[in-house]
């Protein structure tokens, strides 16, 4: 009985092996579709040929026409509120203002970059340049709702957030020049600048008491410029406040400009890149020798009093082609002009950048 159990279970390990066998034979068969035939061998995938670089002159839409000697509109705003007047837009007049704008091909840029030629604006569209003197409340107003702290829908900063939602393309960015008492409401100052730079807008200089400038001498223009400064320094130390608003437009006495320009005041140097006066006309290219960055001109964005140098008699101006507007390569690191204009390029501020000059 026992010679049979032994029989047995070597058949059974003898078979077990075959099978085992038989089936490591199938496994190193060649695949097979379903029809049974074979499967076409798998290719190794190529390696990617290394991409061409792209001259960026070549890139160029000379179609769109770009024109990066035309003029800048840099627009002097002060309030927002109820009524117009020469120094106050309505709401509604402001929302009619940025809607103009972007419908026709106009691109907000910041007052710092202006000065830098950092033009970063969407070919064939024309960079603009909002600013607003003051710092009134009405620039940047916090309300109650529904028990909680908002920024009020028709003040300067509710009403740019609205369009920044509803063109996620048109790039919004302001710049509010300051006093001795930043958008009123102190207990929210610190928080109100923190938050306007976290959200892409920019701070620049108004003097702390908005005395006019042709009538202080070098150390009261330190004091001026300096006081606001450090304002600014002691809630964000790192921000660089770079650009000044002249008070009523009044330039210092030659022999006081470089106190305007760089200083120091209780510890803190500034140096100040752009410097703006009252409006009255578009500014020049930042590409262009006429451009003075001490004295920039800018355009009254108003309707009442201007003289036919208001806002929309610029803006019809760039329209009927009476005034030459700035239209944008789309490259910042290319400038583009036409042949007509090559004599006014500023090399010194074109830099490292390339030129592209065509007929």
């Amino acid at each position: 009985m026992k010679k049979k159990i032994i029989i047995i279970f070597m058949i059974m390990v003898l078979v077990l092996a075959a099978c085992s066998a038989k089936e490591k034979e199938v496994t190193n068969e060649e695949p097979k579709n379903e029809q049974g035939g074979q499967l076409p061998e798998t290719e190794e995938p190529e390696e990617p040929e290394p991409s061409e670089e792209v001259d960026p002159v070549a890139a160029i839409d000379l179609s769109l026409e770009p024109n990066e000697l035309g003029e800048i509109m840099i627009l002097m705003y002060h309030g927002i509120g109820p009524e117009e007047s020469v120094w106050q837009r309505t709401p509604e007049n402001f929302r009619r203002d940025l809607e103009y704008m972007y419908q026709n091909k106009y691109q907000m840029i910041s007052l710092n970059d202006y000065a830098k030629g950092e033009i970063k604006t969407k070919a064939g569209y024309t960079p603009i340049i909002l600013t607003f003197d003051d710092g009134r409340q009405n620039n940047f107003n916090y309300i109650e709702k529904d028990g909680e702290l908002t920024i009020d829908p028709d003040c300067t900063v509710g009403i740019l957030e609205e369009f920044k939602k509803k063109y996620d393309d048109f790039d919004v960015t302001v710049s509010f020049f300051l006093n001795s008492n930043p958008f009123g409401q102190k207990e929210y100052v610190e928080q109100k600048i923190k938050w306007l730079v976290e959200n892409g807008y920019d701070i620049g200089n108004h003097t702390y008491n908005h005395y006019e400038m042709e009538l202080l001498s070098s150390d009261d223009i330190q004091a001026e410029i300096g006081s606001v400064n450090n304002i600014i320094k002691a809630i964000i130390p790192d921000y660089e406040v770079e650009t000044l608003a002249l008070p009523h437009g009044s330039n210092p006495k030659d022999e006081n400009l470089d106190s305007m320009l760089s200083g120091e005041y209780e510890g803190n140097k500034y140096k100040t890149i752009a410097t703006l006066d009252v409006g009255w006309r578009p500014a020049y290219s930042p590409f262009d020798t006429l451009n003075n960055f001490n004295s920039l001109y800018r355009v009254t964005a108003s309707e009442i009093n201007v003289d036919n140098c208001g806002i929309y008699d610029y803006f019809r101006s760039f329209e009927n082609g009476t005034r030459e507007r700035f239209i944008s390569d789309g490259n910042p690191d290319v400038v583009t002009i036409p042949k007509r204009h090559e004599e006014y390029l500023n090399m010194d501020i074109v830099g490292e950048r390339i030129v592209n000059i065509y007929e």
